[in-house]
C-alpha cells in the first residue's frame, strides 16, 4: 500500500493512505476512501497502519484524522471525522485538492 505526503497550508503535514488493490496484471487501483494522518516523525507511519485495510478499521492512533470518501471525485466527497483529532472545512478542502491532484497523476504513484 503506497501512502502520500502533502502539506496543507504551511504547517500541517499529512499522510493519506488510499484503500489500494493490485489486479493480476499489477497494476494499482484506487479506490474512493482516503485515511489521513498527521506527518509527525520521519518513521510515521507505523508499519502496521500500512498492512492492507489496517487503516480502515477503527483507529486509536492519536494522529489519525478521519478519511475521506470520494462519491464523484474532485466533486463531491464526504470526510468522516473520527478520530482524535479532526479538520477545519478549509484543511478538507485543501486535502481534497490535493487527493485529486494525486489521483490525477498516476506518475506520482509509487509501486
Amino acid at each position: 500500500m503506497a501512502a502520500f505526503y502533502f502539506k496543507i497550508g504551511n504547517k500541517l503535514s499529512i499522510i493519506a493512505i488510499p484503500e489500494m488493490r493490485v489486479y493480476m496484471d499489477g497494476h494499482p487501483i484506487l479506490t474512493y476512501s482516503y485515511s489521513l494522518y498527521k506527518n509527525t516523525a520521519a518513521e510515521y507511519p507505523p508499519s502496521d497502519i500500512l498492512k492492507e485495510e489496517q487503516h480502515l478499521k477503527k483507529q486509536l492512533d492519536p494522529n489519525y484524522l478521519g478519511f475521506i470518501t470520494f462519491e464523484i471525485p474532485g466533486k463531491l466527497y464526504n470526510y468522516v471525522a473520527d478520530g482524535r483529532q479532526s479538520l477545519s472545512k478549509e484543511e478538507i478542502e485543501q486535502a481534497v485538492e490535493q487527493i485529486v491532484h494525486y489521483r490525477d497523476n498516476p506518475a506520482l504513484w509509487k509501486h
